[in-house]
């Protein structure tokens, strides 16, 4: 069995944001179980624990796992804040990681994390999974990743703005069991280097995927409540996140 918990559900700025008083975060003010940390997300077998970037949030919330190693998409703060926390770690991690923009003080003094700088479409064996990296459109370098363990196969695809041809025509030619896309704003909301949730369904429809959960979904999109009306009026197998969401594939 592979399962996914999503850890941190959010854009870089989270939800509710200090002083925004727009209705995606009131609804989170009132309703604390909807507030979003910033993105990460953990895939276990329960014998190996690997995260998909470190949030701050996500490295006080996986303090007592053993991690084993870190899919870094792109070096933003908001996905590796928790890093500098977890290089003090007693026991090694291995951390893969696109060049691009490399964090310094990561790169320079690691500590307990050793670092492998990757490029997309190599295939890497990380304990029992198999992952493959992926081109995605961002404003920095930033890999998607697609793990594998023996039927059950996962597409981490944020962030992102669509995919590039060559990660499209990839996925395409694979089963994916489930696909993690990056939601950040509204219907309708046109911006330069995240998705829309039209635009997120649209990928994990285009690639065929089984199930589709949007997430890194920031204050810009519809309040929770509102979006998962609109995601179940219009699709079947389309699941809004929420911190905390725990997925299993068997």
């Amino acid at each position: 069995m592979l399962t996914v918990v999503l850890i941190g559900t959010g854009g870089s700025e989270g939800v509710p944001v200090p002083g925004c008083s727009c209705p995606a975060c009131n609804e989170a003010r009132h309703y604390r179980f909807l507030r979003r940390s910033t993105a990460s997300l953990l895939i276990t077998n329960y014998s190996m624990n690997m995260l998909v970037d470190m949030s701050l949030d996500a490295s006080y919330r996986v303090e007592e796992l053993y991690v084993g190693a870190v899919l870094v998409t792109h070096w933003h703060h908001d996905h590796i804040a928790g890093l500098y926390k977890f290089r003090w770690s007693e026991t090694p991690i291995d951390l893969y990681a696109p060049r691009g923009s490399a964090d310094p003080e990561i790169v320079h003094f690691p500590r307990s994390l050793r670092i492998h700088f990757v490029k997309p479409f190599e295939e890497l064996y990380v304990g029992d999974f198999k992952v493959t990296t992926l081109k995605l459109n961002h404003t920095v370098e930033t890999l998607g990743y697609l793990v594998e363990l023996g039927r059950n196969t996962v597409a981490v695809l944020f962030d992102t703005k669509g995919l590039p041809s060559e990660t499209l025509e990839f996925l395409k030619k694979r089963r994916v069991s489930l696909a993690l896309v990056d939601a950040t704003y509204k219907p309708g909301y046109e911006g330069e280097k995240h998705n829309n949730v039209d635009e997120a369904v649209e990928i994990g429809k285009d690639i065929g995927a089984e199930e589709v959960v949007l997430t890194h979904i920031s204050h810009h999109n519809l309040p929770y409540s509102r979006l998962v009306k609109y995601v179940r009026e219009r699709w079947r197998n389309v699941y809004v996140s929420y911190d905390g969401m725990i997925v299993n594939l068997i």
